[in-house]
């Protein structure tokens, strides 16, 4: 088979919100071959990789990503290993490429799994799936009586871990321990609790040192992203001031980026997006590193299950790396993109779909509902 056909798809909620949620828009990939059909997703600036798949040629190294997947071959993974060295090698100098690129590597394995009618973590070596515990990923509230009442509705869908992250956590460390004070009482002692800061403290070690005893009294599972996620001397330097477990690695968009906050950022938690860091594949690489150097692997997800499952299938039957994200605040187009969803099960554990490619069956009707309109031209000729 070729690829014959890509299609983009840049959805988007009718307003989007000054908040720290991804899920309010979306880039859809369609790929097309041999009479079958692969979906994937990008965590990714819609627009911006609409025009990094299309662009002109800037130089050998900055090419647009469809020349090096549209008519190619797909008849294996080893066929999905030559775009991706295809594509990396001849748009290696555009900065968005992975997060663009990583969409389409999600639909390129749904259709292979297709073509050999079998899940995608079965391409990857796989037998069976291993549930996995899943979190509740929300936002802190507004207030901490907020953050209780999320906390403690949460606890009651049975659920045996929650995180919470952003809005304005970080900034007064008063407050953050009313939050987290709030967040333990509500769900007690044996639940997991987890805490997302979203970097509010770019490279400043002291600054998230300081809540080093408010941490470790709210019992926390880990703290993610203290810092940016290339700040690797940082957070090794907090692990070594605090002994804090660390996680991060959402804005790892390569393979070797994620091992070197392994290395060099000693974190215990790596937590890679299908979305963001190369695709699939290259999660599964990143987690056969970080479990043979006793880190666990992490999906990151806060868009629509789609992704979610795309992000779960590096780990699929993995016993080491147990956690999971389950976003629980997801906006509509995130929700409608899919007619079938992952549930929580009575154990507190989410499963990886068992059916062909990622197992998510997309809704047409949501390509309509949330489309946005894009048309764009290049001296008069129309290229998008």
């Amino acid at each position: 088979m070729k690829i014959e056909n890509i299609e983009l798809y840049y959805l988007s909620m009718p307003k989007i919100l000054d908040e720290a949620d991804g899920s309010q828009d979306a880039l859809i990939v369609k790929l097309e071959a041999g009479g079958l059909v692969g979906w994937g997703e990008c965590e990714a600036s819609p627009l911006t990789s609409i025009a990094n798949f299309i662009c002109p040629k800037s130089h050998s190294a900055a090419n647009p990503i469809i020349t090096s997947v549209l008519n190619k071959d797909i008849n294996n993974l080893d066929d999905v290993k030559k775009i991706i060295n295809e594509v990396k090698h001849k748009s290696l100098m555009i900065a968005q490429t992975p997060h663009t690129f990583s969409g389409i590597e999600v639909a390129l394995l749904d259709l292979l799994g297709k073509k050999e009618q079998c899940p995608i973590y079965s391409l990857l070596g796989y037998e069976k799936t291993t549930p996995k515990v899943a979190y509740a990923s929300v936002l802190f509230g507004k207030t901490p009586q907020e953050t209780f009442n999320i906390a403690k509705s949460i606890k009651e869908k049975n659920f045996r871990a929650i995180k919470f992250g952003w809005q304005n956590f970080g900034k007064n460390i008063q407050l953050d321990e009313e939050h987290l004070i709030a967040a333990r009482e509500a769900i007690g002692q044996e639940l997991h609790l987890m805490v997302d800061v979203g970097a509010i403290w770019g490279t400043n070690i002291e600054e998230a040192a300081k809540r080093n005893n408010i941490f470790n009294n709210a019992k926390i599972t880990w703290l993610e992203e203290p810092f940016y996620s290339d700040a690797f001397f940082e957070y090794s330097e907090l692990y070594k001031k605090t002994n804090l477990p660390l996680a991060g690695g959402e804005s790892c968009h390569s393979i070797e980026s994620a091992k070197n906050m392994i290395r060099f950022g000693k974190v215990k938690f790596i937590q890679i997006d299908a979305g963001i860091a190369g695709g699939i594949i290259a999660g599964k690489e990143i987690c056969d590193f970080a479990e043979n150097c006793d880190v666990q692997y992490v999906n990151h997800t806060f868009t629509s299950h789609l992704q979610l499952s795309a992000s779960l299938q590096p780990y699929a039957d993995s016993s080491k790396s147990f956690f999971a994200e389950f976003p629980q605040q997801l906006k509509s187009l995130a929700w409608d993109l899919t007619d079938n969803h992952i549930s929580l099960d009575n154990n507190g554990n989410i499963n990886i779909p068992e059916e062909i490619g990622h197992g998510m069956k997309i809704n047409k009707k949501a390509l309509e509902q949330y489309k946005v309109d894009v048309d764009i031209y290049i001296n008069k000729e129309k290229v998008f």
